[in-house]
């Protein structure tokens, strides 16, 4: 018997076709509407609950099934992730929905003016961490099957990026619980992987020159004619050291952001900085506030050269092209200067070397409002050598030391 009111064609079709779970597309079909066009077609179940035709189209098959791949994984995206999560999804899909939600919470408050709780260069590093660690180990795992002691096995696995896995596998799973689909997180109270050593040490104004020296070195070596190869790093490496900024924040400078260069309190604008495709985006790399530097003589000197090259470009180091700079490529020309005696030496070793003269001779805070960190903590843990001499405290000790030791060799008898 069929459905009332309806014909038999129709009955058949209502009858036999399984209903889409919300977020999910069926069968993908395709024709060829012209030599050379090819259209792809299927049904996706939006948000709302209504399913909904969706094409896109190729020179090919193959590409136009692609396209329409693209289209409904983009349209899965910004629905906020897929169909319901129940115990037997996988970590895969789990991982999926959880960064599509990070992705569509950046992107909405972006739209609205707001500062996202998550900046775009840490959803790549999430998004990295899922492709290369979690997503190849577990990836099939159903969520039935995610418990706390697998999970301990897995992170005990992980020779690096294990401190970060963890924060992103546990941030993933608290979605799986709030969507009933995990009954608690199985990553809490379990292995803490160990936290890498950080590396304090910092550059002695004897070490600097010799390095910049090496970059000098570089820059000429084989240059006979023509212009010099990384022509701007001593410069890059002079704003570093006198700054302390992060060397994407240095390859995203403008001019504009360059204040009173001829002036008696020459100040630098700290607002900008590069994604991971070399493309300038507005904010700091941390999320944090953009704020003024003062400019100490080393960093001016070298911004003044830079200038005079006149070149007719807004970034202060472009390429050739006007474009911003290749973080990478900078960090690999320096590597190849330093010589493996000074392997150690990176950018982030600059800003620690600017950070603790700053501590040393104006205290933490003072370090702390150099770098731009929100907190103090963090420079100190993080970016700050520690002194290897204790204060000179005989003053504060001498009285002590004489009430343990009597100074009169009378009364220093009375006490043995």
């Amino acid at each position: 018997m069929r459905p009332c009111g309806l014909s038999l064609r129709t009955a058949a079709v209502v009858m036999g076709r399984p209903k889409l779970e919300i977020g999910t597309y069926g069968e993908l079909t395709t024709a060829e509407l012209r030599p050379g066009v090819w259209e792809a077609v299927a049904r996706y179940r939006d948000l709302d609950g209504v399913t909904r035709r969706v094409k896109a189209h190729g020179a090919s098959q193959a590409k136009a099934k692609a396209a329409l791949r693209g289209k409904l994984k983009e349209r899965k995206r910004t629905n906020g992730g897929g169909g319901d999560l129940t115990p037997d999804s996988t970590v895969e899909e789990l991982a999926e929905l959880w960064l599509a939600h990070v992705r569509l919470e950046h992107d909405q408050a972006v739209e609205r003016g707001a500062k996202p709780s998550k900046s775009s260069d840490s959803i790549s590093q999430y998004e990295r961490c899922l492709e290369k660690v979690i997503v190849p180990a577990l990836r099939k795992v159903t969520l039935r099957e995610l418990r706390p002691q697998r999970v301990d096995r897995f992170l005990r696995t992980l020779p690096a990026n294990g401190r970060m896995a963890k924060t992103v596998l546990s941030q993933i799973c608290d979605l799986g619980v709030r969507y009933e689909a995990l009954d608690v997180n199985p990553t809490l109270r379990g292995y803490v992987p160990p936290r890498a050593q950080t590396d304090r040490r910092v550059l002695t104004p004897e070490a600097a020159v010799q390095f910049r020296q090496r970059v000098h070195a570089w820059m000429h070596q084989g240059a006979t004619h023509g212009p010099k190869r990384g022509y701007d790093r001593l410069r890059i490496v002079d704003v570093l050291l006198g700054t302390g900024i992060r060397i994407g924040e240095v390859l995203a400078l403008a001019w504009a952001d360059v204040l009173d260069l001829d002036s008696d309190h020459p100040t630098l604008y700290v607002g900008w900085h590069l994604d991971k495709a070399s493309k300038r985006v507005e904010g700091r790399k941390s999320g944090g506030a953009p704020y003024e530097l003062s400019l100490p003589p080393l960093a001016v000197e070298a911004l003044k050269e830079q200038r005079d090259l006149q070149l007719p470009f807004d970034l202060v180091f472009p390429t050739r092209n006007g474009t911003a700079q290749s973080e990478s490529n900078v960090r690999r020309h320096l590597r190849e200067a330093r010589g493996d005696d000074m392997g150690w030496v990176v950018p982030k070793t600059m800003r620690k070397t600017v950070s603790t003269a700053v501590y040393e001779a104006k205290g933490l805070e003072a370090a702390q409002r150099q770098l731009g960190h929100a907190t103090p903590e963090t420079t100190r843990r993080h970016y700050v050598k520690p002194s290897e001499k204790a204060p000179d405290n005989r003053e504060a000790l001498a009285e002590y030391s004489t009430r343990i030791r009597p100074a009169d060799p009378q009364e220093r008898e009375k006490t043995g």
